[in-house]
């Protein structure tokens, strides 16, 4: 039998979950990350309170599901049963409380069988899959050889250039933000030192880390402008970084690539990251009406 089960706080999600979602550390680096962050502040995100679910069969964990302001979208975990016996009641859950979503992120039979079973029966809703993805671990790097240049944190100075860049970013991925939001974006990714710089005579590519766990951290946000490609800095960046990182204590770094661009998956690949899952992310489209 499944049961869900809501809990007010991450810290409760925290408790009753987090050993399950370790289990998979990388793979579940996006519900325990975010989970961890708002355990710090509640409203680190946004003003308006998350939705925190952990997924229950017979009293034992078997996945967890969240939804965080401003963001739309259902944020998945692996499911640690039949995939379909816990998403049918998750989705009827949602529909009991009425929540609004515009799509789903998670390991890619998970992502699927939620996607089906919430347009299902649905005349003014389809789905459409946005992103194929591939989780990737690092738990060393590869002796390459480096661009010019060198790796830096961003200062209060580079707010205005990183924000453009992080607003182009989210565009290329397929998921445009607005400046404004990039822009607080980009501060508090500065004030809490989690972006950095590949600096030659000024900034020509960033990275950013986030979603801090207990053995792990993700690396996202790398983005050279298009005038800046092709001369190594992007790979440069994640090498020294990953390194940084595994210096710093972290056991492992995970990222999130996109397999439409087989160029990025082939320089981390380089850089000493494995592949560990695919997921996909899916948006939910209202349907036009015909006439």
């Amino acid at each position: 039998m499944i049961e869900i089960t809501t809990h007010d706080h991450a810290n409760e999600l925290i408790s009753l979950s987090g050993t399950y979602l370790e289990q998979n550390e990388s793979e579940n680096n996006r519900p325990l990350g975010y989970a961890y962050r708002l355990a710090e502040d509640p409203h680190a995100y946004d003003s308006e309170p998350p939705l925190l679910l952990s997924i229950l069969e017979h009293g034992k964990v078997v996945g967890v599901a969240m939804m965080i302001p401003p963001y739309g979208g259902i944020i998945l975990s692996r499911i640690g049963t039949k995939v379909e016996a816990a998403v049918v009641p998750l989705v009827h859950y949602l529909r009991e409380i009425d929540v609004q979503i515009s799509g789903i992120i998670g390991p890619a039979a998970e992502a699927q069988a939620f996607s089906d079973c919430w347009v299902e029966g649905m005349l003014d809703v389809s789905a459409r899959i946005s992103m194929r993805m591939r989780i990737f671990e690092a738990r060393s790097v590869a002796n390459l050889p480096l661009s010019s240049g060198k790796l830096r944190l961003a200062r209060p100075e580079d707010h205005p250039l990183t924000a453009h860049w992080i607003t182009d970013y989210s565009e290329d991925v397929g998921k445009p933000i607005s400046f404004d939001l990039a822009k607080s974006w980009t501060e508090a990714l500065i004030q809490n030192q989690q972006l950095h710089i590949w600096d030659i005579e000024g900034p020509v590519s960033i990275a950013a880390v986030d979603r801090p766990t207990r053995n792990g951290i993700a690396i996202h946000s790398v983005y050279t402008p298009p005038e800046h490609r092709n001369k190594g800095y992007a790979t440069s960046s994640v090498l020294l970084l990953t390194q940084k990182m595994l210096t710093d204590g972290h056991s492992f770094c995970c990222l999130y690539t996109d397999l439409s661009n087989p160029t990025s998956n082939s320089i981390y690949t380089k850089i000493g990251y494995v592949p560990v899952a695919d997921a996909l992310m899916f948006d939910f489209i209202a349907k036009k009406p015909r006439f």
